[in-house]
């Protein structure tokens, strides 16, 4: 039997065509994540959610993005998935919580390495109490058995904001929506916080005979500058508002990017053909398939406290910064 043994020549040979299929599977690789964009959202019956595949459906494909919505535990969690999670470029949090990381860690990195793209809508605040309850304003919930939210969530964020600026203290319980909802049922809790862009799947699915109501919380000056006054209606929830309505408050839902890259790199460049495409495709999102939120949706709207991402501004400005079709093109020219 014959044995070839390789010599000098075919050895290379041998490595030029065993590369092939390699160097194939890194290209391949490339191509699949050029334009990937990981967005966090929010649990399965949030509005985040909704938003995220509002987003993915719309911006698909534009410039080559991919967008990949994904799962998250809420604005706190978001912020560190952002910085440390990997695959994950942005993310929909509260406006309300670099607040938060600015009263207890002020040199937070994520100070540095986040800014925000715009601002997409108002999340209301919603406190959920039994009907037959004594409980009829937030200063009524001193003392008393409250979830603020799991732990990491936008609510638990807000909640702990809110009663700390209007100085009423709750025997805390930190509580998802769906535990928190069956606990107030039960009658082991006398409240429940939550904030949701109205009307949330989570709340709508509460029926009349659950026998619950929403509490009104009106607006103060002591949350100037951070939250702004707002309505939920009985149209938004008949099974929660006897009236026409209830005032409250609401905080900004923003879309937030990791941009701590190099101004030539890939990922650079795909969160521009985002910001690109996010405004050249506004009138998409007002389609009646999109979530009603949508309705809200200005890019203009500033954010108090944040830092708009760069290329952003430049394209609100009518700068031209955007050069040809793809990430490609637009990597070229930065």
């Amino acid at each position: 039997m014959r044995i070839w043994r390789c010599p000098t020549l075919a050895i290379m040979i041998c490595a030029i065509f065993g590369a092939g299929p390699m160097q194939a599977q890194q290209s391949q690789i490339y191509e699949a994540n050029k334009g990937r964009i990981g967005l966090m959202t929010g649990s399965a019956t949030g509005t985040y959610v909704k938003i995220g595949a509002d987003l993915a459906s719309v911006l698909d494909g534009q410039y080559g993005l991919r967008i990949i919505p994904m799962l998250g535990r809420g604005s706190q969690s978001n912020i560190k998935d952002m910085l440390y999670l990997r695959a994950v470029d942005m993310g929909l949090v509260q406006s309300d919580v670099l607040i938060q990381i600015r009263l207890t860690d002020p040199y937070n990195e994520a100070l540095q390495k986040i800014s925000y793209i715009s601002k997409i809508y108002n999340e209301e605040l919603h406190i959920l109490t039994k009907r037959s309850s004594s409980i009829q304003s937030l200063s009524d919930l001193q003392n008393k058995r409250v979830s603020t939210g799991g732990s990491g969530s936008g609510t638990e964020l807000t909640a702990k904001l809110v009663l700390k600026f209007m100085d009423v203290e709750v025997k805390e319980h930190k509580l998802r929506n769906s535990d928190a909802l069956e606990a107030l049922k039960s009658g082991t809790l006398d409240a429940m916080m939550f904030v949701a862009g109205k009307p949330t799947a989570f709340a709508s699915s509460i029926s009349h005979a659950d026998n619950l109501r929403l509490i009104p919380v009106p607006y103060s000056d002591l949350l100037s500058g951070i939250y702004q006054p707002s309505q939920i209606t009985s149209h938004d929830y008949p099974a929660l508002i006897d009236g026409k309505f209830i005032e409250t408050i609401s905080v900004g839902a923003i879309l937030a990017v990791y941009d701590d890259h190099a101004k030539n790199s890939n990922r650079y460049a795909a969160f521009i053909a985002f910001s690109k495409a996010l405004l050249d495709n506004q009138v998409m999102f007002e389609k009646s398939a999109r979530h009603e939120k949508w309705a809200e949706f200005n890019p203009r709207n500033e954010v108090p406290g944040w830092r708009r991402f760069e290329p952003m501004q430049k394209l609100l400005a009518g700068e031209d910064i955007v050069k040809g079709d793809t990430i490609e093109d637009i990597m070229k020219n930065q």
